[in-house]
């Protein structure tokens, strides 16, 4: 997608439109890391690791079942939650990105606890 530095002077700042998607992300490299700090205007407390197997998925803020949901799915598949990263809420709603050991090859136990949820390997 587009990837253009901050115009605000925060450097090593890098925001990217993923194309074919309405998604913006905004992130930097901490070490030889990148990092996500915001997407679509929500905020991680902390910034999120992009390395590896990711699952990133949306919920509403007042629905907390998909993390209990992802923990039954992870154990049945022996898969092992190494990073969870929770977004600040925006319009009720909140993002997840949490690292795995292994991709998840169904979503489908998950999605209808979700409102989007996609996974990349980085």
């Amino acid at each position: 997608g587009d990837v253009a530095p901050e115009s605000d002077g925060s450097a090593g700042l890098l925001q990217v439109a993923l194309q074919g998607t309405p998604h913006r992300a905004t992130g930097m490299v901490q070490g030889s890391t990148p990092v996500l700090r915001e997407l679509n205007g929500a905020t991680f407390k902390q910034p999120a690791p992009l390395a590896g197997p990711i699952l990133i998925y949306r919920t509403k803020a007042s629905e907390p079942s998909a993390l209990p949901t992802l923990a039954g799915l992870l154990g049945k598949v022996g898969v092992h939650l190494q990073s969870y990263h929770s977004s600040g809420t925006v319009a009720g709603e909140q993002w997840s990105i949490v690292g795995l050991s292994a991709p998840l090859s169904n979503l489908g136990e998950l999605k209808p606890r979700v409102m989007e949820v996609f996974q990349l390997h980085l």
